[in-house]
């Protein structure tokens, strides 16, 4: 396949170029012109359009991919989590964690009063004993009068000193808002703990750096981005303050990611459903003010989304996500469960008349809706509200992503296919530990246990897959994570599997996960006209592999090392 023009800047031959086409071809050579795909095909035809002037890269027998769209992250608070204090996931006790922040505490030189400590990538699930939690109290033991705060690697929950809660504004008095809760003992005092969007707007409200320093943060993430292969990120609640780091970037010529983002509408900004067209109209605003228009080689910005949280976290102790029938709950102890029915059903953070009229505001207005959707009671009202939208908008092309899907009814598969949603999935939630998927099958019956985090029952059923990350809720390890959808388990660091199988869907294949995270994913954050595949006219975003995906082990895949880059045909990476 050859384009019309003839200017071939370089040409990358006798390579294994995977294209995720329509037909998922395979070819050995790609030439780029001006940052854009010339030719693909056999070396010999596309050898033809050197010139002279053509620089010629022999791939020696190496894999060539489009670059990975994660299509489902947070990159600047992933960037703020490689810095500071870090509990890196790690299952602590409540003392471990006290003396690690403690520690951090003693060599921190920015030890002013007023100086926030931000404590990333806190496992709470993790916390051991089982059950162990943290707390208002136990954080005040710490030696320090700065304000504290722990971030939970989920982002649903946020634990707070008492100086914290005081510079955030909380107290016993605080009403709890409809999109998640602030957390009380029995005599109605603080426990330190925020959980879903008052967490997330606590963190949020925390000052961050100076203008350079978010710089700083941004040059950083597309440095760690372009090594694991990725051209192009969707930060699914992206703030002004955010893209003007990454705008710095872009104005330097030195932004080597392709960025897209969602706008959040939160619950209680919205008043009824007769407001929902002032909220939509806001976000249009907005978008209309980064996106750009047309796309070229020099990476920029797209935006043309909106974020909805629909429920929490299904995990206990949380269990926010919502349910079409209710949880079962543990009234035993740990050693001695007894898990009965409960009249939990979990919670839904929009009503539905309101979700409704933004959803139909949203195709109106063109825009695609991004959602926050655990579990099938939150999958269910979507999918209501989407069916209402293409009801009252036919033909418009709005691409609704349903993000997360831990938890799915059997009846919804079918209907993300019919309504044209895609499952937005992060294939590193199928490697559960054996005690979790002993717990969550307690908590939820055999029956829709069946359904937990599917994967290939979405592209069975018609329906289109795209993968995001969801960095830094776990850490950035991209081909591990692609790896856990082809297997369905975890792994630890020396390839051996860390835990069982998770037997509720069959293994995705090599193909299916690839196409997930490049062509999918582009059609997902609607710009397949420009990155996805290579293919003839698009942008030159590609990657190549010092390793043979298709040639090894699938329980290898997560050594794959990429040894070079490339956003618009220009080298961003080279290893």
């Amino acid at each position: 396949m050859t384009a019309n023009t003839q200017t071939v800047d370089v040409i990358y031959y006798n390579g294994i170029l995977y294209t995720a086409d329509q037909h998922d071809s395979f070819c050995q050579a790609m030439a780029i012109g001006k940052g854009y795909i010339v030719a693909v095909g056999d070396d010999e035809e596309v050898l033809r359009h050197a010139t002279p002037e053509t620089e010629l890269i022999d791939l020696r027998g190496k894999v060539m991919l489009p670059g990975i769209i994660d299509s489902h992250m947070h990159p600047f608070w992933g960037g703020k989590q490689l810095r500071g204090c870090n509990l890196n996931y790690a299952a602590l006790s409540v003392e471990e964690t006290l003396a690690i922040i403690q520690k951090h505490i003693d060599n921190d030189p920015f030890s002013g009063e007023s100086d926030w400590l931000v404590v990333r990538a806190w496992q709470r699930q993790a916390m051991t004993p089982v059950g162990a939690d943290m707390s208002r109290i136990a954080l005040d033991t710490l030696k320090t009068q700065r304000p504290v705060a722990l971030f939970a690697n989920d982002c649903h929950t946020l634990a707070a000193n008492s100086r914290a809660l005081e510079m955030l504004g909380i107290d016993e008095n605080t009403p709890v808002p409809a999109d998640g809760k602030i957390a009380r003992d029995e005599a109605g005092r603080l426990t330190g703990i925020l959980e879903d969007a008052p967490a997330m707007r606590a963190f949020d409200s925390i000052p961050s750096g100076t203008p350079e320093q978010n710089v700083q943060i941004a040059a950083h993430v597309q440095q760690v981005l372009n090594e694991q292969g990725v051209t192009t990120v969707m930060d699914t609640r992206v703030f002004a303050e955010q893209l003007e780091a990454f705008a710095v970037l872009r104005d330097r010529g030195e932004l080597t990611v392709r960025m897209l983002g969602a706008k959040e509408v939160t619950p209680d900004s919205v008043n009824g459903p007769q407001d929902a067209a002032r909220a939509i109209n806001e976000i249009a605003e907005f978008n209309r003010s980064w996106n750009d228009a047309e796309w070229t080689p020099a990476p920029g910005f797209g935006l043309t989304h909106v974020k909805f949280f629909v429920d929490g976290v299904l995990q206990p102790p949380t269990m926010t996500a919502s349910l079409l029938e209710p949880y079962r709950e543990n009234i035993g102890t740990h050693d001695a469960p007894n898990w009965q029915p409960s009249e939990r059903y979990g919670d839904l953070y929009f009503t539905a008349p309101v979700l409704d009229a933004l959803m139909v505001e949203c195709g109106r207005a063109g825009i695609h809706p991004h959602m926050h959707t655990v579990a099938d009671g939150a999958i269910e009202m979507v999918l209501n509200a989407v069916e209402k939208m293409r009801a009252e908008n036919p033909g418009k092309d709005v691409r609704p992503g349903l993000a997360h899907n831990e938890l799915v009814a059997p009846h919804q598969y079918e209907r993300f296919a019919t309504l044209g949603a895609t499952a937005v999935l992060s294939y590193q939630w199928g490697g559960l530990p054996g005690v979790l998927i002993d717990e969550e099958r307690e908590m939820l019956g055999e029956a829709r246990f069946a359904h937990m985090e599917p994967a290939a029952r979405f592209l069975d059923a018609g329906a289109r897959l795209a993968y995001g990350s969801d960095w830094p809720i776990d850490r950035l390890d991209e081909w591990y994570n692609l790896q856990v959808g082809m297997t369905r388990r975890a792994w630890d660091s020396e390839g051996n599997p860390a835990g069982p199988r998770l037997d509720t869907d069959r293994d995705l294949t090599l193909i299916e996960t690839l196409r997930s995270a490049t062509i999918d994913a582009a059609y997902m954050i609607a710009r397949e006209r420009y990155i996805g595949s290579l293919e003839v006219g698009k942008l030159a975003d590609a990657i190549v592999l010092e390793n043979n995906l298709f040639e090894q082990p699938v329980e290898t895949i997560y050594r794959t090392k990429v040894i070079r880059t490339l956003v618009g045909g220009k080298v961003v990476y080279q290893a």
